[in-house]
């Protein structure tokens, strides 16, 4: 029986999660509802520094001093306001910034704009991707000494396709990270054995160790179960292909080291569960969000049936002891 999940996390640090559109050029099957409709406009850039400003500093004022912050999408990319973004918050804040990607854009934009991104995580797609397109990006990012990583999203219908991807990203010039990663069809994992046995070390290929470490130094997260009183350490693909991400009535640190902020502005969980204990969203682009978000850090206990973020499931998290007994 699984009654905890622990991360060595620092308890100073904030992961925030945040979208701010879903417009997207690709179309993937397997992606999850509003991630890439492109009904969401890009928010207005003033209006999210000043109320970014205040939500960093909230956190700050109690306890909370350094951030990591993944901009994801839709595709990240074309919001053009993405780089301002960036430099905003690396200039006045202690934190790192990833972008999840799925590159195409031209190397002249990665050329240009790849020093605002500490690391870039790239989303390969078999139904639309250009291999040999990434593996420039690739290169160019590992030139740029940004830290890059591709993780392959292994369509089980499409399975030895994606298998073939991971092979033809280890043929780049440049030694970065490959990942094979589980993909969850209607929250629900539908890999074959032999496919689960595959994604059982999810890692395809370490990076160069000395150019790893040459880089900004970047918390590398690792991720324990308590299974029948034991400590184990694990990866979140464990969790997913077992069918073990179900933590409803769990006291977990949602709210307090990982928010999630939608292209709507809503701030929650990616279950979209209400945080901070409160009855209600805070909303980013709320005109008057600098006088009404002063909430108080506090846990929740889990009402969802199923956590279906890599993001969210590494958030420490435990079965109250009144539950077990």
């Amino acid at each position: 029986m699984i009654t905890q999940i622990l991360n060595n996390d620092h308890p100073s640090l904030l992961r925030i999660e945040y979208m701010p559109g879903n417009l997207c050029n690709y179309k993937c099957h397997y992606c999850f509802p509003g991630s890439n409709e492109g009904n969401v406009k890009w928010p207005n850039i003033d209006l999210v520094l000043k109320n970014f400003d205040h939500l960093l500093n909230t956190y700050k004022a109690q306890g909370k001093t350094k951030f990591e912050i993944c901009i994801l999408g839709g595709e990240t990319t074309l919001w053009k306001d993405l780089t301002k973004f960036c430099n905003h918050l690396k200039n006045n804040y202690d934190l790192t910034i990833r972008i999840s990607t799925n590159a195409s854009r031209k190397l002249n934009w990665w050329e240009e704009n790849a020093k605002c991104f500490d690391v870039v995580e790239i989303s390969v797609h078999h139904e639309y991707c250009n291999i040999d397109h990434i593996i420039e990006v690739g290169d160019l990012l590992y030139r740029k000494k940004t830290n890059i990583v591709a993780k392959v999203l292994m369509d089980p219908f499409n399975f030895d396709k994606c298998i073939d991807l991971v092979e033809k990203l280890k043929k780049s010039k440049k030694r970065w990270g490959i990942l094979a990663k589980a993909v969850q069809i209607n929250d629900k994992s539908i890999h074959t054995e032999l496919q689960q046995a595959y994604l059982a070390n999810q890692l395809k290929r370490w990076p160069n160790i000395f150019w790893y470490f040459s880089l900004k130094v970047i918390h590398n997260r690792k991720l324990w179960a308590v299974v029948d009183g034991r400590k184990r350490l694990i990866e979140d693909n464990w969790l997913f292909l077992n069918d073990f991400n179900r933590f409803k009535g769990w006291e977990c640190n949602l709210g307090v080291d990982y928010i999630e902020i939608f292209q709507d502005g809503v701030i929650s969980g990616t279950c979209k569960q209400m945080i901070y204990n409160e009855q209600f969203h805070y909303n980013l682009y709320d005109q008057k969000f600098v006088n009404k978000f002063k909430p108080k850090l506090s846990s929740i206990i889990c009402k969802k049936e199923v956590c279906g973020c890599g993001a969210e499931i590494q958030i420490s998290k435990f079965i109250p002891i009144k539950a077990i007994q």
